[in-house]
């Protein structure tokens, strides 16, 4: 499975109303799915494209990278930082008594 990111040109198969496969640009990354904005379609498919508003959520696994855009390096250094970040200790409640209960 290809790592995809926001901006990527991907192909897609067809499903649904689409008759063709077809390419669109990544519009948001999920944990096993992408959504593409269809901008590369059949002219026959014209009427599926408008049902799902130019809009598609497709399986990663079923998408075929065309074109990536520039990466950039992720800081490891980042990632180690919020997994030794201290939690806060929990706040000690204190034993709060009634007026009634010291008279007894």
């Amino acid at each position: 499975m290809a790592d995809f990111e926001i901006g990527d040109v991907v192909g897609c198969k067809k499903f649904g109303s689409m008759d063709h496969d077809f390419q669109g640009v990544v519009e948001k990354v999920y944990n096993n799915s992408i959504m593409v904005s269809i901008n590369d379609f059949d002219p026959a498919d014209r009427s599926g494209v408008n049902e799902l508003n130019g809009r598609a959520v497709i399986r990663q696994s079923e998408a075929k990278m065309i074109k990536a855009v520039p990466r950039e390096e992720k800081d490891d250094d980042d990632a180690d930082e919020k997994k030794t970040a201290k939690k806060k200790p929990a706040k000690s409640r204190k034993k709060v008594t009634k007026k009634a209960d010291k008279k007894k």
